[in-house]
């Protein structure tokens, strides 16, 4: 598969190492509270909600939606300049209640749709780490 955009290595955060080391395993997992079982990304030592710092790693679910997006027109790198235009999407988890950033790597930016549903797809980093990414699902 060619690559959507290039993909350097990732350089997470330490609270973000986990997220990845399940991409490694091409599993979308999200933190969920031990205390209060509500959902959060980006990764984070401790709950947003109640402040407990118990943790566990959810699957993510197999629905997801565009939630937002932007269609980048002006590449700010040379090493970007031959992908414009590209999407930047924001995509949803309703059941989750929890969003990531992405790309939706299928389809012309004029095809994206707010609300659209979306399946998950992995592209090797650089270093070979999985990069989740979405493809649309034509209606």
């Amino acid at each position: 598969m060619n690559r959507y955009l290039p993909t350097p290595s990732p350089n997470p955060p330490m609270d973000a190492v986990p997220f990845w080391d399940w991409c490694r395993k091409r599993e979308l997992r999200f933190q969920q509270c031990g205390a209060c079982g509500r959902h959060r990304h980006p990764p984070a030592p401790v709950c947003r909600f109640c402040g407990s710092d118990q943790v566990k790693w959810d699957p993510a679910p197999d629905e997801a939606e565009l939630f937002s997006y932007t269609i980048v027109h002006n590449a700010v790198t040379e090493a970007l300049k031959s992908y414009v235009p590209y999407n930047i999407a924001v995509v949803g988890f309703p059941s989750l209640q929890v969003r990531l950033i992405s790309n939706i790597i299928d389809m012309p930016p004029s095809s994206l749709r707010i609300g659209m549903p979306l399946r998950l797809t992995w592209q090797e980093c650089d270093d070979g780490t999985p990069l989740p990414l979405f493809l649309g699902e034509k209606s």
